[in-house]
């Protein structure tokens, strides 16, 4: 984490300077984005984007506006006691309704924005209306780790804290490059089969390879139980049990979605991961660990130490604490850590006794 801290310092002492000069960067989709100076008034519509900006900034004072689902997720997260100015933050900038991302154009007009993101790969509908209302917009777009880090360069841009995002990228780079001992040919012909289930409308969803999940997978040194299944589907049982994955883990944002649900569902039960009480919920820090954003790191780590009794030496607790208080500056007390690895539903399950308290 030394190349974080060295980013947090350097962008402290350029600030005063970065703020008076004009920014040009491409967005996501490749289009060119001009602004007087470092955005200082942002509406964050993808979901992810707000925390990694508070990342960035180590504040919220930059985001008129967020997703309200970030909100929500702050309630249940050490975010909105890192950041409490977290609650001023508006979430009434997109429209109810089916499209999660259509953006309330008056509503955003009239706070006057520097900077409004949007997502680019969820078509021209929600894109157009901002760009023709004539409001500043960059597009982010999540796929796999080179875009990731590409989101996060193009947000430190935008707010001239450049060297706050080269320096977390160079913590994920560096975090990939610690576990690259679990994915020799010799570990890989014999790592875990992993299963990362989700729930939707009461059926469980399985992702596939081709995924932040799928790549978290492979890069901790296993291999995804879904092999060969594109995105996200819904899964039967049927089919999990064929698939009888080695681990279950369970998708973070799903509050009733635990591993006693596996143990106590009577097909589920009978797959190998449930009969060894490998099933685990992903934590959360101060945001979630599966979608693309600036905690990703800590996912990794957490994975590698679950998965191999043997291999990079891994002290997750220092991990967490180091981290969150480099990302956020924030100072996690045990209990925090205790409510981010998420000890009240995982406790019982195999081997989780190495992220207790020593």
């Amino acid at each position: 984490m030394r190349r974080l801290v060295l980013g947090a310092l350097l962008a402290g002492l350029w600030a005063g300077l970065a703020e008076a000069q004009p920014v040009a960067f491409d967005d996501l989709a490749g289009r060119p984005v001009s602004l007087k100076a470092p955005a200082s008034r942002i509406i964050a519509l993808p979901i992810p984007a707000a925390p990694t900006l508070m990342a960035l900034d180590r504040s919220p004072a930059r985001l008129l506006g967020m997703h309200p689902i970030v909100r929500s997720i702050a309630r249940e997260s050490l975010l909105a006691r890192i950041f409490p100015g977290i609650a001023q933050v508006e979430t009434n900038f997109v429209m109810p309704g089916a499209t999660a991302f259509m953006p309330n154009v008056e509503a955003i007009a009239a706070t006057r924005p520097d900077l409004v993101l949007q997502r680019g790969e969820r078509g021209a509908d929600i894109i157009g209306p901002l760009i023709n209302a004539g409001l500043t917009t960059a597009l982010v777009i999540y796929g796999d780790e080179e875009i990731s880090r590409r989101n996060i360069a193009m947000l430190g841009a935008a707010i001239g804290a450049d060297a706050r995002a080269e320096a977390i990228i160079g913590w994920r780079k560096a975090v990939a490059e610690r576990l690259a001992p679990l994915r020799t040919p010799e570990l890989r012909a014999k790592a875990p089969r992993i299963l990362f289930l989700s729930r939707s409308a009461g059926r469980f969803v399985a992702t596939g390879e081709e995924s932040i999940m799928g790549y978290a997978i492979s890069l901790a040194g296993g291999r995804n139980a879904a092999d060969g299944l594109t995105g996200s589907k819904t899964a039967s049982a049927e089919q999990m049990m064929i698939w009888d994955p080695d681990v279950i883990l369970l998708n973070s944002a799903i509050p009733d979605l635990t591993p006693q649900t596996v143990l106590d569902d009577p097909i589920l039960s009978g797959m190998r991961a449930a009969k060894d009480k490998r099933v685990y919920k992903i934590p959360t820090g101060a945001y979630r660990w599966e979608p693309p954003t600036q905690e990703n790191p800590f996912l990794w780590l957490w994975l590698a130490a679950l998965l191999h009794e043997t291999g990079p030496a891994i002290d997750l607790r220092h991990e967490l604490r180091e981290g969150l208080r480099d990302l956020y500056g924030f100072a996690a007390s045990e209990s925090d850590l205790d409510q981010v690895l998420r000890l009240d539903v995982n406790g019982t399950s195999r081997a989780y006794s190495r992220f207790a308290r020593p």
